[in-house]
């Protein structure tokens, strides 16, 4: 572990800062980058991602303090101070910048799905940068394990599950994915459902199938990150993640849902 990178005087930077900003730039060049292979306006572009960027950090913040609401209370100065109490809600975040940026590219009249196709590519390289950041930071781990793969991170004195690690190789191993099905999907002819072109979307359905199927999992084997009124919502959240993304690929799939058929 090396939680912390390098210390100048007063000042000290945390390994997991450096990783927060390598994740944010790799996302926004990923995300640029496609939007300029498909010939978007690129400032339109970036801008959208900027928003995004900015509104899902600031509703991340928001339900960090809703489910840490007994430690912050109605204390609106301990809310704004990011610095002495740092914290908010990956999930939520995600999910906030998400629908900005499919309301974003709507109102553009741009291909919506298309534009939360490149985001979730973008996204999931991202979020392995973060979690090994998490690894390297000595945070997040799981339960207390006899696994050989169990390790001891500072502060505590028995193995533990290394679940930072589990979650960045599989967010790698997801971009690795998203990135090879990019250009082979509208080949499949299940998700064509007959017609002769495939619908945008399939990344997208993928990445939230994928992303609450793993993480279902992985919440048995780690502490609860989302907490409400001392109750783990994790597996649930995840388990309706996961639906919702096969409900998703069904319907982009061209086929009607059936309780959406009249």
């Amino acid at each position: 572990m090396l939680p912390i990178l390098f210390s100048l005087g007063p000042v000290t930077f945390r390994t997991f800062t450096l990783f927060l900003i390598l994740a944010f730039l790799g996302v926004a060049f990923l995300f640029w980058r496609k939007g300029r292979e498909e010939h978007y306006e690129e400032s339109q572009l970036f801008d959208g991602f900027l928003l995004a960027t900015l509104f899902g950090f600031f509703m991340g913040r928001i339900g960090f303090i809703v489910l840490q609401f007994g430690s912050f209370g109605l204390n609106i100065l301990s809310w704004l101070d990011i610095w002495s109490r740092p914290g908010f809600n990956m999930l939520v975040a995600i999910l906030a910048a998400s629908v900005y940026l499919y309301r974003y590219a709507h109102n553009q009249r741009w291909d919506e799905f298309e534009i939360t196709d490149f985001w979730v590519q973008a996204v999931s390289f991202g979020l392995g940068l973060i979690w090994l950041g998490l690894l390297f930071d000595g945070s997040s781990f799981g339960y207390a394990t006899t696994m050989p793969w169990g390790v001891v991170f500072p502060g505590v004195f028995e193995k533990h599950q290394p679940t930072q690690l589990f979650m960045a190789v599989f967010f790698f191993a997801q971009f690795a994915y998203l990135a090879w099905v990019e250009y082979r999907y509208r080949t499949f002819s299940w998700y064509r459902s007959g017609k002769n072109t495939a619908q945008t979307g399939f990344l997208t359905s993928m990445f939230v199938l994928f992303t609450g199927l793993f993480s279902f999992i992985l919440s048995f084997f780690m502490p609860g990150q989302l907490v409400l009124q001392g109750t783990a919502i994790d597996s649930l959240v995840y388990a309706v993640m996961a639906i919702l993304g096969g409900l998703l690929l069904f319907h982009r799939s061209g086929r009607t849902l059936p309780f959406l058929k009249r």
